[in-house]
Parts: structure tokens; C-alpha cells; sequence
């Protein structure tokens, strides 16, 4: 079984270790960033998901069934059962995630510092920075981030369509994580532009997010190019298929805070061509 898990896993760019078989969420490293935990499965030693966030990838496996086992085969859990159990731990994961909420202080925290924000101040419980993650106004999960910056979503927690915005105004730039939206919150407000800036947390996200934001923008981050994605990397990717104008750094594997703090008037430079690109495509 485990075997068989592992090298579906890995045909979507996901790492997995030990497996847990016990039927509940549980991340595991991506072979783009080993270090982190940017993929996630569940299985049940019979069948088993898997899905690497940062690509937005998907993989199912189920277990051939042995022949020579005595006795009639477990029955799988209905799709319908399924659903229900899966919709009980996001209520029990976004109860928790009011919680840990709720226990958290505003204050500074290293990852905000190593990003270039000292002086920023956000959720924070124990060591880690919170992001909470909304659907319209309602908390349904949160992510949590590390000093060294290995980010995790809550187990069990929904992530498809959530979002976290910062700042408000006509204006929405679409992004994926937070210090690439405190970067580009930061050149909008020197540029005197009022804006929401709303991170999705994943490439993939922002295209479910965009479904309902016909009128944003999005800075993507620039990739490293795949095969399954024609040669572009995910954040094009999904910012081609939202169908929203987009921009993105040049350089390959970098992303708008990385832009920022090699060069702020770069990052500027390119939220203007950005917002007059979807002005002239109105007039037209």
C-alpha cells in the first residue's frame, strides 16, 4: 500500500514519508520546496487523496484488493458518508480556528521581519503568525507560519474559495501569500492607489477566488515552468484561467515581495501597467 501512496503522490510533485492511515488530513513536503509542508493527503490504507497546493494538482489512489484474504472485503464509506464526515471536521476545524483566533495578540513576528516588515504586526499565538481564512465574512480555517517561514493550513480546515484581505478600496489586487500582499499593500499606499489586496494562499485558490472577483486584478508569482501546465508555471497558470488581467515578476521563481526587496520601484512600475492595462481594456 504504501509503496503504490508514495508514487502517486509523487507523480503530482508530493513527498510523503510515513504515512498516517488513519483517514484525516495531514501535510507532507512538495519537491519544489522539501523543506515545507505545501502538500497535503488522506487515506484510509484502501483508498487515498492527495494534492500538492502549490501546483494546485490532484491524485486519487485506491488499493487493489487482495484475493486471498478470507472473509468479505470492508465496505468503503458511501461518497454521501464521506461528504458528511468531511463537513463535520470543517465545522469542528473552523471552531478551532475561532479559537485559536481569539487566543492570538496582535504583535511583530520574525517571518514578517525576514520578509522586509519589521514593524508589521498580525496574529500571533505562541510562535507562529496566524493568517485566518474567510468564505464571504465567515472564518473557516487559518494558516499558520513559522520564523523560518514553513507555512501549514489547518487539518481538516476549508481552503478551497478562502481568502484573507488587507485594506480596502474600488481597487482588488488578487495574490497568493501574505507577505506578497503586505508587499504589494505597501506600493499601493506610496502610490496613493486605496486598495484591497486579498491573498488566496495558493496559486490554484486565486482562481477560485476570482470566480467572484470579475472586476480584480492579480499579481501572480512567476513559477517555475511544468509540462502539465504547457510550459508556464501555476501562478500563470491559474492567473490565465481566472481570466482576470495579471502581471508577475520577470524572473523565474520569484514573487512580488521578492521583487520588493530587491527593487520597490520595480514592483510599483508594475502594479501601474497592471491597473492601466485593465483601464485601457475598459475604454476599449
Amino acid at each position: 500500500m504504501q509503496r503504490d501512496f508514495r508514487q502517486v503522490a509523487a507523480s503530482i510533485g508530493c513527498l510523503i514519508g510515513f504515512i498516517r492511515a488513519d483517514d484525516r488530513i495531514h501535510r507532507c513536503a512538495t519537491r519544489e520546496h522539501p523543506k515545507k509542508r505545501n502538500g497535503s493527503y488522506r487515506t484510509d490504507a484502501q483508498r487515498g487523496w492527495v494534492k500538492n497546493w502549490e501546483t494546485g494538482e490532484t491524485a486519487t489512489w485506491h488499493a487493489e484488493r487482495e484475493t486471498t484474504r478470507s472473509g468479505p472485503p470492508t465496505p468503503l464509506p458511501s461518497m454521501a458518508e464521506r461528504r458528511a464526515q468531511e463537513e463535520r471536521e470543517a465545522r469542528r476545524a473552523a471552531e478551532t480556528a475561532r479559537q485559536m483566533v481569539k487566543a492570538a495578540t496582535m504583535a511583530t513576528h520574525p517571518y514578517l521581519e525576514r520578509k522586509g516588515f519589521p514593524k508589521a504586526i498580525g496574529l500571533v499565538r505562541g510562535e507562529m503568525l496566524l493568517v485566518p481564512a474567510y468564505v464571504g465574512r465567515e472564518l473557516v480555517s487559518l494558516q499558520e507560519i513559522s520564523a523560518d517561514g514553513t507555512k501549514r493550513n489547518l487539518p481538516e480546515g476549508r481552503m478551497h474559495g478562502a481568502h484573507f484581505s488587507l485594506g480596502n478600496g474600488q481597487l482588488e489586487v488578487l495574490c497568493e501569500g501574505y507577505a506578497t500582499g503586505l508587499s504589494i499593500k505597501a506600493m499601493l499606499a506610496a502610490l496613493h492607489l486605496p486598495a484591497r489586496v486579498t491573498c488566496c494562499f495558493s496559486a490554484s485558490n486565486i482562481a477560485e477566488v476570482a470566480a467572484r472577483r470579475p472586476h480584480g486584478l492579480i499579481i501572480a508569482d512567476n513559477d517555475r515552468p511544468l509540462p502539465q501546465f504547457g510550459g508556464i508555471g501555476a501562478g500563470e497558470y491559474y492567473a490565465r484561467r481566472a481570466g482576470l488581467p495579471y502581471a508577475m515578476p520577470a524572473d523565474i521563481g520569484t514573487d512580488a515581495n521578492d521583487l520588493h526587496g530587491r527593487d520597490a520601484f520595480a514592483l510599483q512600475a508594475l502594479l501601474l501597467d497592471l491597473i492601466q492595462r485593465r483601464r485601457r481594456h475598459r475604454i476599449a
